[in-house]
């Protein structure tokens, strides 16, 4: 009898071993499962946040089309129209005026043709410089120098004769604009200078000239000056006197004031005292070398 309730118990331990077990790994299992659902739910929210950024950009490429397509639609309704214009215009012009439209076309290509052939030549148009005709007494002035070992040292050997030709060509016109442009500057400093000099020899023109007037002021003055002494010492001449009625002739003096003034006929007078002046002068002229 107690052999089996030992028995018995046992078997209890185990059944809840067993169920403990499989308890444990079904709760493994659910575990297991709740995070592959969970990495799924991730995945999903993953690409349903990816999908607005895919909607957004094939909208955007998708009006980029359309844009260049009504750009496109635009562009050739434009060029229709203006082959329109231009056939309604050629279908009214006269004769003549069909004549000089081909004329400044034909000018037109000719002035392009002459700007790509300026371009493609080594020697700019503007020089006038030939094989023959120019100041080097070169003969090979419009054919291009190579330089070999330059270029393949600088890692250019392959270059092309057109391609070494065209750089040439664009070095020299590079040359010759900077020539133009230093003798721009060269000339509008001399332009400065010359302005400069001219505005100075203008001041000290002016200031000869007042200088000048100033001279003259002072010689005047100094010849009154003589003039009053003369007066005021008693050897007063006829121009001395002449001068002085003459300096008060627009003034309101009265001759009575001065003795001087004290004359019937002042111009009478005048030609009395120069003649007598002259009388004496020629007395003294003749009898000079007797006295």
């Amino acid at each position: 009898m107690g052999r089996e309730h030992k028995k018995h118990k046992k078997d209890r331990k185990r059944h809840r071993s067993r169920s403990r077990s499989s308890t444990t790994d079904s709760d493994d299992e659910r575990r297991f499962e709740a995070k592959g659902k969970e990495q799924k739910r991730h995945k999903k929210d993953k690409k349903r946040r990816r999908s607005p950024s895919r909607s957004s950009s094939a909208d955007s490429s998708d009006e980029e089309r359309r844009f260049d397509k009504n750009l496109e639609e635009q562009r050739q309704l434009k060029k229709a129209q203006l082959r329109r214009q231009k056939e309604e215009m050629k279908a009214k012009e006269t004769p003549e005026e069909k004549k000089a439209r081909r004329m400044a076309k034909k000018m037109q290509k000719d002035e392009k043709r002459r700007a790509a052939e300026a371009e493609d030549t080594l020697i700019p148009p503007e020089l006038n410089y030939t094989n023959l005709n120019n100041p080097f007494n070169d003969t090979k002035l419009t054919t291009t120098f190579v330089w070999g070992k330059k270029l393949e040292k600088e890692g250019r050997s392959g270059l092309t004769q057109d391609q070494i030709t065209k750089e040439a060509s664009q070095r020299i016109r590079k040359n010759l604009t900077e020539a133009a442009e230093f003798k721009r500057i060269r000339d509008s400093r001399a332009a400065v200078k010359e302005d400069m000099e001219m505005m100075k020899r203008d001041a000290d023109l002016r200031a000869s000239q007042k200088t000048d007037s100033k001279e003259r002021e002072f010689q005047l003055d100094q010849v009154k000056e003589r003039t009053r002494i003369r007066i005021d010492q008693g050897r007063a001449k006829a121009i001395d006197l002449l001068s002085r009625y003459i300096r008060y002739a627009g003034e309101n003096f009265s001759p009575t004031a001065s003795p001087d003034f004290e004359l019937v006929n002042p111009i009478e007078y005048i030609r009395t005292t120069l003649l007598i002046e002259n009388w004496m002068d020629g007395r003294d002229t003749k009898y000079g070398g007797m006295m």
